[in-house]
């Protein structure tokens, strides 16, 4: 494997592990943060329910505490309440908060009600006709004492609580029953004004526990293992207030997620840009210090460091054999042509150099007009020869041209021969380059190359 892609492939290790540990850290940082924000919404959820529970129980007891006032004036002096039954009933009806309506019904007969317009159709309704109301009406009389109803589905249209008062016409022994006073609740402003309707990050639902139990409003589900339970008191029973949070919905967790992820991206995508930026700056000024700026050909410095790691056992190439390759005249084309066609010449011969060997060899320049190539797992004397006088010959049948002259190479090339001796590189180099010497001494387009083998 190359130096390059050794490299890459231990960055791309570094890369896969980077990621492998920054995600789970990642997510563990948003589940963090989600819970600590998931438990201020419960809390905020948890003040909001206890907050409708207070609303509920403070508009009923003061609107039908209307139904007790009424009441009182009907039972004291009943000719007085009902010649000024509209005065009575406005001033009563303007303290209330959602009251709609009161009536007074004599022998459970809506008789008188306020105000009327709006309620025409419920005048002279005879409630012991109507079994859902009538049922109320005998519990407030058994009872003796105010009965909240509902919600029940009115006459007049709409939906109202209904506080009923029995009356009795000899009070204190409450036996003659008289009739009842009523005041008709709006149901769906009382609601609203709870608050109830607020509540985003929960299912809630509200029961009547004081008789049969009946649900008000929500599933009936949620009432079983809620995570906030409450009790309305009502002037006379209870109400259940139970909810189960629905966080999973909630969109300012879901905002909190989103951020927090984001965030995390982020962070993680500008640490892994750093780390890349280093590694890339470290492969250039890496590449700049092993490669060739001329011909992009490993230099020196690499060609030493390579050849001591193939001299070594566990590189797994103790054979092989160095090349010492020489551009002959090559300062005649620099001072006939100049130095741009000199660098131009060498960059044609260090890629007719690559064209002629194999991919597995290396060809380096080691500066000026020189250069070494390693054949490796070659190193019969005989295959070296063969091989060298073919790069010889094929790039010597090459041609340059510049401005249509033609410039004909001409090599010297020597080699030396590496059996998995004990030699040390700086000399497997002096050799070589001496058998080049040597050759370009005897003749420089002699083919006999001359070697020392090792």
């Amino acid at each position: 494997m190359s130096y390059n892609k050794k490299t890459d492939f231990i960055f791309a290790l570094i890369s896969i592990a980077f990621f492998a540990i920054a995600t789970p850290i990642s997510i563990a940082i948003k589940n963090h943060y989600v819970s600590l924000e998931s438990k201020k919404v419960e809390m905020v959820v948890a003040n909001n329910i206890s907050l409708v529970r207070s609303n509920f129980e403070a508009s009923i007891f003061m609107d039908t505490f209307l139904a007790d006032s009424l009441a009182t004036l009907i039972t004291i002096d009943p000719d007085a309440a009902f010649k000024k039954w509209d005065v009575v009933a406005s001033q009563l009806l303007s303290k209330s908060q959602h009251v709609r309506n009161v009536t007074a019904s004599p022998n459970n007969i809506i008789t008188y009600i306020y105000p009327l317009e709006g309620n025409e159709s419920a005048l002279g309704v005879d409630l012991s006709r109507i079994p859902e109301q009538y049922k109320a009406i005998q519990l407030a009389k058994q009872k003796q004492h105010i009965y909240i109803d509902g919600p029940v589905n009115l006459v007049q249209g709409g939906q109202g609580l209904i506080a009923r008062y029995p009356i009795y016409s000899d009070f204190p022994y409450n036996k003659a029953y008289w009739g009842t006073v009523s005041v008709v609740i709006d149901y769906n402003k009382l609601m609203t004004y709870s608050g109830i309707y607020d509540i985003f990050d929960a299912e809630v639902a509200i029961r009547n526990i004081t008789n049969t139990p009946k649900v008000l409003y929500g599933d009936i589900e949620i009432f079983d293992n809620p995570d906030i339970q409450h009790f309305i008191n009502l002037p006379y029973g209870r109400w259940q207030l139970a909810a189960k949070y629905k966080l999973s919905d909630s969109a300012h967790l879901t905002f909190i997620e989103r951020t927090i992820l984001s965030m995390a991206l982020i962070s993680v995508s500008l640490i892994y840009a750093l780390f890349f930026l280093i590694y890339k700056n470290y492969k250039t000024i890496h590449k700049a210090a092993m490669q060739d700026e001329l011909t992009h050909l490993p230099n020196r410095r690499y060609i030493k460091k390579l050849l001591k790691k193939m001299s070594t056992k566990k590189e797994g190439n103790s054979f092989f054999t160095l090349l010492s390759v020489d551009v002959n005249d090559f300062k005649l084309v620099n001072d006939n042509y100049g130095h741009d066609v000199g660098d131009r010449f060498l960059q044609f011969i260090s890629i007719k150099l690559q064209e002629n060997v194999r991919s597995t060899d290396t060809v380096a320049r080691i500066g000026g007009d020189e250069f070494l190539v390693i054949l490796n797992n070659i190193y019969l004397p005989e295959k070296v020869n063969s091989v060298t006088q073919s790069i010889k010959n094929k790039i010597e049948s090459e041609s340059f041209f510049h401005n249509n002259k033609e410039i004909k190479p001409s090599l010297s090339i020597g080699y030396a021969i590496y059996n998995d001796k004990n030699i040390d590189i700086e000399t497997l180099i002096t050799k070589a380059d001496h058998a080049m010497y040597l050759n370009k001494n005897a003749n420089a387009f002699s083919r006999n190359n001359i070697s020392e083998t090792l």
